[in-house]
């Protein structure tokens, strides 16, 4: 992500900001734990990210990278964890966006006296940007351009391959040439998660079978969409009223890019 001097001076008083009044409570597993556990954990929170701190290093999984997982009901989550740093309450917006930027989370842990205090989300820190001018700053300088995108007729299972594969979050859905949703991995384990819940026998063989379905019309359609010219006090005020994490930039039916919590994030991250 680049930036101007202008932007970082804009953002110089947001980035210097404490997280301590920012934080809230973080989802905590075991290394023990099965993965539709953990699932169960994520769905019922409406979270994104767990969080395991074993008084040295901070672990941690999301959504998309439990899609990878083969059985969810028998195989626990230690194999899916993997090494992320941690802040102190007396650190700054900007550290928790380097967290959240450069590890692809959407939260970025807290830890005092070796426990966990929660985390800093990113929906957090974008209400605090919000409530800036943000009139400066267009759509057309922080959208990912040319987003990757995927048919309806295509199946579930395509879907999933593209996200783990290319790391992604929000998937496009193009439906009769035109976009009508968005796929993300949650999208993908409540679908597939109420049959794993009905028992063990054959768990897997049903999973896959409901993979191989087509995708339809899964996936959100309460999206937020923009031209290249708008500023970010519009995006943000339509993500945060919506409740989504991502807003498509399009002109006319044309998307041309897209712009997610992370986009944003990166105005406030130094890398």
């Amino acid at each position: 992500m680049k930036h101007t001097d202008e932007i970082y001076g804009y953002l110089g008083d947001i980035q210097t900001v404490k997280v301590k009044p920012l934080i809230t409570k973080s989802i905590t597993i075991k290394p023990s734990d099965i993965i539709s556990g953990v699932i169960d954990k994520i769905s019922k929170n409406d979270s994104y990210d767990v969080f395991y701190f074993n008084g040295k290093s901070m672990l941690s999984t999301n959504t998309r990278i439990l899609l990878d997982a083969k059985n969810i009901s028998k195989m626990d989550v230690e194999s899916l964890l993997y090494s992320i740093p941690h802040i102190g309450p007396n650190d700054t917006i900007q550290d928790a966006a380097n967290i959240i930027f450069d590890y692809r989370t959407r939260e970025a842990p807290v830890v005092e006296n070796n426990k966990i205090l929660g985390s800093v989300t990113a929906k957090k820190i974008l209400e605090l940007l919000s409530k800036k001018d943000n009139k400066s700053i267009k759509a057309k300088m922080i959208y990912t351009k040319d987003p990757i995108t995927i048919s309806s007729e295509k199946s579930l299972s395509n879907a999933k391959k593209i996200m783990t594969t290319k790391r992604l979050d929000h998937l496009p859905i193009i439906n009769k040439g035109k976009i009508k949703q968005v796929l993300t991995p949650a999208h993908i384990i409540e679908y597939i998660i109420p049959q794993e819940r009905q028992g063990k026998r054959s768990v897997g063989i049903r999973t896959a079978h409901k993979l191989e379905f087509e995708i339809g019309d899964i996936g959100s359609t309460r999206i937020p969409q923009c031209i290249p010219d708008d500023d970010l006090a519009k995006i943000l005020n339509s993500m945060l009223k919506t409740d989504t994490t991502c807003c498509l930039v399009k002109t006319d039916e044309t998307l041309e890019g897209i712009i997610t919590f992370r986009d944003i994030l990166g105005l406030i991250s130094k890398s």
